[in-house]
């Protein structure tokens, strides 16, 4: 798609518009934004993460989430579970940013929106959702197991095993085939 001036005329691709240029640029940008939100609404994650900053920076430091602002939250993060169950990653990882928005304190958020997005291809984007989701509660096992698989994943593998540990150490089962897995790459230090 190109845009140009062709003798102070819009021009896109030899086509001439008939707009001034101030009206010209606003129509360009218009289409550049609606370009951009399309994805959104098509369960493409490529810019969703977008939308958690927005709410983050209205967010003042010590305060907490509303019960509307929870209760939104809990419906998008439930909207996000059943995304995943069908499979569709991409529109699962768009819901639970909204509810990351929503509340920022909301753990189970954090991980799922860190699996959907290592489902994704984009395990360096997942890791500090899991990492956010240990910090919200520590006793959430399910989010070392998620750190742990993503950090054995992108060849981590003594991070991953402290994950494990962990997972472990609150009475967390994990599965024996990663552990397997994971011990075949790099020997479990507890067992040394």
């Amino acid at each position: 798609m190109v845009f140009y001036f062709d003798n102070g005329k819009p021009t896109y691709d030899g086509f001439t518009f008939s707009l001034d240029k101030g009206k010209f640029v606003v129509l360009v940008l218009l289409v550049m934004c609606i370009g951009f939100a399309l994805p959104l609404f098509n369960g493409d994650i490529a810019n969703a993460e977008l939308l958690h900053p927005v709410k983050n920076a209205k967010m003042v430091a010590d305060q907490s989430p509303t019960a509307e602002e929870k209760a939104a939250a809990r419906k998008h993060f439930e909207l996000g579970v059943a995304l995943a169950r069908e499979g569709k990653w991409g529109g699962a990882a768009v819901e639970y940013y909204k509810a990351i928005g929503e509340d920022d304190t909301l753990a189970e958020a954090h991980t799922n929106l860190g699996v959907a997005l290592a489902q994704n291809g984009r395990t360096e984007k997942a890791i500090p959702h899991h990492v956010r989701a240990i910090e919200l509660n520590p006793k959430l096992p399910q989010a070392r197991v998620n750190l742990a698989v993503e950090l054995a994943h992108i060849g981590r593998y003594s991070d991953a095993w402290a994950a494990v540990h962990a997972a472990q150490d609150l009475g967390h089962i994990v599965n024996d085939d990663f552990l397997k897995l994971l011990a075949a790459r790099f020997p479990d230090p507890r067992k040394k």
